[in-house]
């Protein structure tokens, strides 16, 4: 949704650059410079988890604007981190006008272990990226 309100802005701003117009500058730029700002803002919000292993902590975070809201919290002893993979069936709810779509989906997940309970779970929708992660986590923190 992001991209399109970028899309459709940038397309704004530009056509009377190439075209001639009858419409005010002023509300191009209105219309135009809305829609991008609000695709710029909708792709600036975010969510994850920053682990920080050298002073062995971590923070899960809001990012609004690239700014990252969270606050670092002490990471306890991780015993053991598993790779594990949760495969379900998506459906959209149909309503008589759009399809009725049914996929299956994979999910990766990076799962740390405190105390034998589930300590911090990172999901991936890629193999090749849960593994990277899942090594990195285990180099880090030297298990």
């Amino acid at each position: 949704m992001s991209l399109i309100f970028l899309t459709a802005g940038g397309i704004v701003l530009l056509v009377p650059l190439y075209f001639e117009v009858n419409t005010d500058p002023q509300k191009i730029g209105i219309v135009g410079g809305g829609a991008f700002l609000i695709g710029l803002l909708m792709v600036s919000i975010y969510s994850g988890t920053l682990i920080d292993f050298e002073e062995n902590r971590f923070k899960e975070y809001q990012s609004i604007l690239w700014v990252k809201i969270g606050d670092w919290q002490e990471l306890p002893k991780i015993e053991k981190v598993e790779l594990i993979h949760h495969t379900f069936q998506s459906r959209n709810t149909p309503n008589g006008i759009s399809p009725t779509l049914s996929q299956v989906i994979t999910i990766y997940k990076c799962v740390m272990l405190v105390d034998g309970t589930k300590f911090l779970v990172l999901d991936y929708n890629q193999e090749k990226d849960a593994v990277m992660a899942l090594e990195k986590i285990k180099s880090g923190l030297g298990i």
